[in-house]
């Protein structure tokens, strides 16, 4: 019997069908269509599945390769946003510094990789839904409007133009996980009026003190000894002993007729009664030329509320051999890095820059002013001093390293050196 041929609407169900077969939205294609197309499309995809069904081989699954994982402190950023905000210290060991370079581009790589295969999954579906909103149309049930917004959906995906790949976004996004909705909800409002001055200038001295709290704010588990601990070391006198700052003891030997500090370090470190007094015995012993503080339990300087646990302030420029020593004294304590500087070891790093002389922060606000004076007026009152705390700028490494992160989201590159000053490209 000869085949006869089929009618517009058969054609149109075979085409719908075979377009669902073929990888398009199901949902896309049926949203809108009359009843009876619907019913037709469906009877013809539950025969295709059968016949399907009827011939499936058993195939041998793959097993899926393992990613690079991102680190902990950095799930949920995009690509940009991570390779923006991940930094990795100069170790001494040039060698380990390299290893670190190369784990850090493969797993951006990676996380890039998987987001462009998720752009091109969400043009794919775009592209599908606007060609059923095109044949709707053709039907009488479909809307232009609906087309519109669809295809200027595809051309911001297209042309990449995501809000998430603003590096301002990203930071955003970073410093606001797990905080309040209103918090959120406030950053979004300031980013949306970002052009506005004043908003501006509240975005950046936000995300100023966020970035901060970034590297300094710590949640580690209260230690219930650290009172004890706190106790005993004001007993201690085998090195000099100053707790007269507020929340802080010193210890160690304490710079005179016009010493200074000539460089200093941080530890991410358990502060233990044991450590305490290995430290004690470096400076005693006259190996270091130095004197280190720790903060007082129950207070924002305590231990456990802060990566750097303990900062040392060296009054001679230490050698390589006394470095490695309290890199050995200190490993046994080690709670992780997230500090700032050039890395020693594992939970050890040193300054980079030094003091920032007040001279130099005035110079680079009023250079910055020219290049964007909200971000200058942004610099200035986050490094100005609290009330009765005298007039001068003031700007702590950690200050100084969010501040750079900042300016970089907002598209300037910050380098200081301390006998030059600030440079800004």
């Amino acid at each position: 019997m000869e085949k006869q041929p089929l009618s517009g609407s058969e054609q149109k169900i075979q085409e719908y069908a075979s377009r669902i077969k073929g990888g398009e939205s199901k949902d896309s294609i049926l949203q809108g269509l009359p009843p009876s197309f619907i019913e037709g499309i469906e009877a013809v995809m539950n025969q295709s599945e059968n016949t399907s069904e009827s011939k499936t081989e058993q195939v041998e699954v793959a097993e899926p390769k393992k990613e690079p994982s991102v680190p902990p402190q950095y799930e949920g950023l995009d690509a940009d946003t991570l390779d923006f905000i991940w930094t990795i210290p100069e170790y001494v060991d040039t060698e380990k510094t390299k290893q670190e370079k190369d784990r850090k581009r493969k797993v951006v790589d990676a996380l890039r990789k998987k987001e462009s295969v998720g752009i091109d999954m969400q043009a794919k579906k775009l592209g599908d839904e606007i060609k059923a909103e095109q044949i709707r149309m053709e039907l009488g049930a479909g809307s232009e409007e609906v087309l519109l917004a669809k295809q200027q959906e595809l051309a911001s995906v297209q042309n990449n133009e995501r809000e998430k790949d603003s590096l301002i976004s990203g930071l955003i996004n970073y410093v606001s996980q797990g905080r309040k909705q209103v918090v959120i909800d406030l950053y979004k409002n300031l980013f949306d009026n970002i052009d506005n001055p004043e908003s501006r200038k509240k975005l950046a001295s936000g995300l100023f003190q966020d970035v901060y709290n970034k590297y300094r704010i710590a949640d580690y588990p209260t230690d219930p000894t650290e009172e004890q601990t706190w106790e005993d070391a004001l007993k201690s006198t085998k090195v000099g002993v100053n707790n007269r700052k507020s929340e802080w003891m010193y210890r160690g030997i304490f710079p005179k007729n016009g010493e200074e500090t000539v460089t200093r370090g941080s530890f991410n470190v358990k502060v233990t009664p044991e450590l305490i007094d290995n430290l004690d015995n470096l400076i005693a012993s006259g190996k270091i030329k130095a004197n280190y503080k720790f903060g007082q339990p129950g207070t924002t300087a305590s231990p456990t509320e802060r990566h750097d646990s303990i900062s040392i302030y060296f009054l001679e420029q230490p050698s390589e051999e006394a470095l490695q020593e309290l890199a050995v004294t200190i490993k046994p304590y080690v709670r992780g890095d997230n500090l700032l500087g050039k890395k020693i070891e594992d939970g050890f790093f040193m300054s980079e820059i030094g003091s920032i002389e007040t001279e130099h922060i005035e110079s680079f606000v009023e250079e910055l002013k020219s290049k964007d004076s909200a971000l200058a007026e942004a610099v200035k009152g986050y490094t100005s001093p609290q009330l009765g705390r005298g007039n001068s700028l003031k700007m702590s490494e950690a200050q100084y390293y969010a501040i750079k992160d900042v300016a970089r989201a907002f598209g300037y590159e910050i380098l200081y050196n301390k006998d030059t000053g600030f440079e800004i490209k």
